[in-house]
């Protein structure tokens, strides 16, 4: 792309130098050259590449690229509760007044708001983005065609503000949580390879605690930590917690399995995993009291 955007420039600098002073009429006459002068002012998306280099730009432009599908869903949702109640107002008004009522100021009010279809889509709009106020709206339609019409539209704004932008807004915060954590799940995949990469020293597929204890100053074994929210004093504790098979040695399976259990607070699985276990322990003990006693 920077190849054809320099030779367009050198083109027309060869055209400005041959034709002199006649070098702007001519070149005003040239609508391939102006199509080419556009299409130079597309080399700015080139400061898209500093994205790559900004993880936390990164991450917010991913997840606004991830949230796209329950944006155009509730944007649908919105379009058809305005598009219902444009149709609605639009007929109301249109029945409302006669022919020998177009003059008059009363119809003039009403018209600008609810005229035609679309006139009344972008009314019904603006109350609830803002772009008017929903007073200057409704109070026209309750003083010149019912109260009862009137309600209509304040339940609307309400319903619209209090309900469906509130619920939108809650759809987009829950989809980025699940984004985050998704990436999350991600990052901590990749910094439990590399942690285990460079502590594993004799590429013996396990990592024993010296080797483990070795590098805890090293910038992956605290990246992974940082991962994981757990402060570096207590890889003694987390070693021997992941270490699911209890032989001294953590696997690469081990060590992503542990940590993926690991980050974040609890879930309600992991509270009823304990629980069970309690309750093994608890039974183990009664049936040893019970044969001691015997």
């Amino acid at each position: 792309f920077d190849l054809v955007a320099v030779t367009l420039q050198i083109i027309e600098e060869i055209a400005i130098a041959s034709l002199g002073d006649r070098s702007d009429s001519v070149l005003s006459d040239m609508s391939g050259m102006r199509v080419l002068r556009i299409l130079r002012l597309l080399r700015i998306l080139r400061v898209l590449r500093v994205i790559r280099f900004i993880s936390e730009l990164k991450k917010v432009v991913y997840l606004i690229i991830g949230s796209l599908p329950s944006f155009f869903w509730a944007m649908v949702l919105l379009t058809l509760l305005i598009y219902i109640l444009a149709v609605f107002f639009t007929q109301l008004v249109a029945d409302s007044f006669s022919p020998q009522d177009a003059t008059s100021e009363h119809w003039s009010e009403l018209n600008r708001f609810f005229g035609s279809t679309l006139t009344s889509c972008l009314t019904l709009y603006k109350a609830v983005s803002g772009g008017v106020d929903w007073e200057e709206i409704s109070t026209p339609v309750i003083e010149h065609i019912s109260p009862f019409v009137g309600a209509i539209f304040i339940m609307y704004s309400l319903f619209a503000v209090l309900v469906l932008l509130n619920l939108v807004t809650g759809v987009f915060v829950d989809g980025a949580m699940r984004l985050s954590r998704a990436d999350k799940e991600i990052e901590l995949l990749e910094k439990a390879y590399k942690l285990f990469r460079s502590t594993d020293d004799d590429d013996s597929g396990d990592i024993t605690w010296s080797e483990f204890r070795s590098r805890l100053r090293s910038p992956e074994m605290s990246s992974f930590f940082e991962a994981l929210e757990i402060s570096v004093t207590r890889a003694d504790d987390l070693f021997h917690i992941i270490d699911s098979s209890q032989d001294g040695k953590l696997s690469l399976e081990e060590l992503v399995a542990g940590g993926l259990l690991l980050q974040g607070p609890a879930k309600a699985i992991d509270v009823a995993l304990v629980a069970a276990n309690l309750q093994t322990s608890l039974s183990m003990m009664t049936e040893r009291l019970d044969l001691l006693l015997e």
